[in-house]
């Protein structure tokens, strides 16, 4: 049995999720280390972590999908996802790599850090890689089993940096390029001055005006964008 045979979970990743529309000025050495993971020479588990929407998800879902589109058995889950059982960890061995988000909505619940500690010895043995991902080091956490908490930080513990507001505008100009959509300096600019400054909210509306503006063969204007967004976002 093949493990997408195994897993009766939803892969769930996003088409948008690339290493290609990820601005990484910051995060260069990151990005070039997930693009690497196969390489022998990676340590076996790597640890992002970072504040809310810096980044961490489309990374490892940018990271899962490359290696599946390299043929290599690959598997990512949020640990926050509703449905998610510390049972499921046991199914995950035969992948050669296993990315786990939102690490710390388990930290602190014994059969979870119990089963996470069980599976990392056991991708350790077969050969596969551990990529996760949470808001703070394994040291800061609220982790509680120290074996856990070592081997966890045993192969390198890297930050994913939040994007300022320059590189948030750069951010919506490349993730708007990767769509085709050419979009003026004024709409992001207005976008910046008028939408809650995070990434997956400046993001979603971006891929709803390109749908809109595509539906109505619509030039993206600060107008348009402005009272697409209001009937969007409310605002």
């Amino acid at each position: 049995m093949s493990p997408s045979e195994q897993i009766r979970l939803p892969l769930r990743l996003k088409e948008s999720a690339s290493f290609e529309n990820f601005y990484s000025r910051q995060n260069q050495e990151v990005v070039n280390l997930l693009q690497s993971i196969a390489d022998p020479a990676i340590s076996k588990v790597v640890f992002l972590y970072g504040p809310e929407g810096a980044g961490k998800s489309h990374l490892l879902q940018a990271t899962c999908k490359a290696m599946l589109q390299a043929s290599a058995a690959s598997f990512y889950v949020s640990l926050g996802m509703d449905g998610v059982q510390p049972e499921l960890l046991m199914d995950l061995t035969a992948y050669g790599l296993v990315c786990m988000d939102d690490a710390d909505s388990i930290a602190g619940d014994a059969s979870w850090e119990e089963a996470l500690l069980t599976l990392y010895e056991s991708l350790g043995e077969s050969g596969g890689r551990l990529l996760i991902a949470g808001r703070y080091p394994p040291g800061q956490g609220k982790f509680r089993l120290p074996d856990l908490v070592t081997r966890l930080a045993s192969g390198g513990v890297w930050k994913v940096q939040s994007l300022s507001e320059e590189d948030l505008s750069h951010a919506i100009q490349l993730r708007a390029r990767q769509r085709g959509i050419e979009i003026p300096d004024a709409v992001t600019a207005y976008l910046l001055r008028r939408v809650r400054r995070d990434p997956h909210t400046l993001f979603a509306l971006l891929d709803q005006i390109d749908e809109h503006a595509f539906a109505h063969q619509r030039r993206l204007t600060v107008p348009f964008v402005r009272d697409l967004a209001t009937r969007l976002l409310g605002n």
